[in-house]
């Protein structure tokens, strides 16, 4: 699926330069067609994001200069009423952690030893298509 005819424009968030590379180049690798930003901090991501069109944010919960909720209540301000797609990424194995970003404006939360970049892709759809659901709701209710 392509957002309007469009590639998925994707910002990626890690610290972990390896990481990065790696779910850079499986989404990229898969069916789908992705334009990737990256930033190793959450501060040139909040920048990147203010500065491009972004339909869908994977971000790691530890970042170098701050924490990913602190980056997700910027980009997530309204939690129930999102306007971009966020995947939560982490390293620690404690699903809390996980439970916590979605309360707080994440669509998905995945541990990243058991994400591969299939499972990725189909994260990111199913967060762009929840917040685009989310978006009609809103604009029939307010229509009404």
């Amino acid at each position: 699926m392509m957002i309007f005819g469009n590639p998925i424009r994707v910002l990626l968030i890690d610290g972990y330069h390896q990481d990065r590379e790696y779910y850079s180049r499986e989404l990229k690798a898969s069916r789908r067609s992705y334009v990737i930003l990256e930033a190793a901090s959450g501060q040139s991501g909040i920048k990147l994001f203010l500065s491009h069109s972004i339909d869908c944010v994977i971000m790691e919960i530890e970042l170098p200069d701050m924490s990913g909720f602190e980056v997700l209540t910027k980009l997530v301000p309204a939690v129930q009423h999102p306007q971009v797609a966020v995947v939560m990424l982490t390293r620690f194995g404690n699903s809390a952690f996980l439970d916590l970003a979605m309360k707080n404006g994440a669509q998905i939360g995945l541990r990243k030893g058991d994400t591969s970049g299939e499972l990725l892709d189909s994260a990111i759809q199913t967060s762009i298509a929840s917040v685009h659901s989310d978006q009609a709701v809103e604009r029939a209710g307010t229509s009404a």
